[in-house]
């Protein structure tokens, strides 16, 4: 499995911001935001997420590169994560 990266290889990156990275790739953006590279793969492979700000800067990139990146797409983990923690508290349904 050819990486062309330092680190994990692409297979392991995640989610759409993690497909988009490995095409614009983890240098470029890490250039774009005045960031190291490694906290672009940190995002890349789903180990964290990028501040609400480097967030937007991330999809204004994006769609200055022509793909339509969203927040919600960033962000799509914990957004899953908060669904789950909001349907378990909920009461169950009368019946």
């Amino acid at each position: 499995m050819a990486t062309g990266h330092r680190g994990r290889p692409r297979s392991t990156w995640i989610g759409k911001l993690g497909s988009w990275v490995s095409e614009f790739t983890v240098e470029r953006l890490a250039a774009e935001l005045n960031l190291d590279s490694s906290q672009v793969y940190r995002w890349a492979r789903g180990d964290g997420t990028p501040s609400f700000q480097h967030a937007i800067a991330i999809t204004e990139i994006a769609r200055s590169a022509g793909t339509n990146l969203t927040l919600e797409d960033l962000y799509e983990a914990d957004i899953v994560r908060v669904r789950c923690r909001l349907r378990s508290s909920l009461p169950p349904l009368p019946h």
